[in-house]
């Protein structure tokens, strides 16, 4: 018994042991790793001229607070009129159902589009160069190639696999146009190769009524029109030069319609006027310096005393030359030699009578 009691403590002692070891192997599990944080990405910095779209942005000027606000205590409610002006302006142009190709897409979805071999040799793009809602050349050129593209999708007999299809807004793009040495829309274009190889076709040339068009990709009909070459075409010798002078013909397009028309013109106007300083430079630096008015008075008194000497000496000069006259007058009033030599014989003749 007083041996049970003696070792009460340490049994007591070695479970108090065991259950904290039991918790702590609880709270702390095998093979803790402890590792940093991931760093946090920063932001890319924005470029020059997406830093100055985003301050002229007519948008988010008109959805800030306080034009919001502003417009609220008018009774107009700005974002359903931003709202309704883009579905308007969205109304108004293609239908999305044809991809649309633009400046900022182009590469991606032509030059790069991921496709191998035989499928790269086979993929043919049907582009239309044109205007949404232009003139009624536009229009009839885009309903038959839409009623063409329609037909493709109509049927699988009627389907082509290896064709795709795409819109290019003559007025919304600048780089593609100027590579490929567009100026007169509209245009359709037969593209292959990622954009090396290219055909470009007016609406005179093509039966635009949408089954011929479909034949005309069908059989291929595109061959029997040569790809454009030339210097600036896709492996001319100044392609990198075209290439150079589309993207910054995009840059300053992008520049123009970005900042508001009344700060161009502003900038416009000053350029104009530093240019005429510039070119007028020359002529300024030889012009008199002007007067003032002190010199101007002393001038003036100086001219009239100087016209009262020229009408003094004048006048002596008219004095002597009619002084002169007189006496050549005075002179030619004198009898001449025969003349008094007859009057001394009529004198001599009366003394001796």
């Amino acid at each position: 018994m007083k041996l049970s009691l003696a070792l009460l403590p340490l049994v007591a002692t070695s479970a108090w042991a065991g259950y904290n070891n039991y918790h702590q192997a609880d709270l702390e599990p095998e093979n803790t790793v402890y590792t940093q944080p991931p760093p946090e990405e920063k932001p890319k910095a924005q470029s020059f001229l997406e830093r100055l779209q985003h301050a002229f942005d007519l948008e988010a000027i008109l959805t800030s607070g306080p034009v919001v606000s502003i417009a609220a205590k008018a009774g107009i409610n700005i974002t359903e009129k931003i709202q309704a002006a883009k579905a308007a302006a969205e109304g108004s142009g293609w239908d999305r159902h044809i991809p649309l190709i633009t400046d900022e897409n182009y590469r991606e979805t032509i030059v790069e589009e991921p496709l191998g071999l035989d499928e790269l040799d086979k993929r043919v793009w049907f582009l239309l160069i044109g205007i949404p809602n232009g003139d009624p050349v536009n229009q009839l050129v885009d309903e038959r190639f839409e009623a063409a593209y329609n037909l493709t999708q109509s049927s699988p007999e009627k389907a082509l696999p290896h064709v795709r299809w795409g819109r290019i807004n003559y007025l919304d793009v600048t780089a593609i146009t100027t590579r490929w040495w567009v100026w007169k829309v509209p245009m359709l274009v037969v593209l292959r190769k990622g954009g090396r190889e290219l055909r470009f076709f007016s609406p005179r040339q093509l039966r635009l009524q949408p089954e011929v068009l479909h034949k005309f990709l069908e059989v291929d009909g595109w061959k029997e029109t040569p790809a454009w070459t030339g210097v600036f075409a896709p492996g001319g010798a100044l392609e990198p030069a075209m290439d150079k002078i589309s993207h910054w013909t995009m840059k300053s397009y992008v520049f123009i319609t970005t900042v508001p028309r009344w700060i161009m013109l502003l900038a416009t106007g000053a350029l104009g006027s530093l240019l005429i300083n510039v070119m007028h430079a020359g002529n300024a630096s030889t012009a008199k310096p002007a007067a003032s008015p002190r010199q101007t008075g002393e001038t003036k008194h100086a001219r009239i005393a100087d016209d009262a000497k020229e009408h003094d000496g004048g006048s002596a000069v008219r004095h002597s030359r009619a002084d002169a006259i007189k006496a050549s007058t005075k002179k030619d009033r004198s009898p001449s030699p025969s003349k008094r030599h007859s009057a001394r014989i009529q004198a001599q003749t009366r003394k001796s009578s």
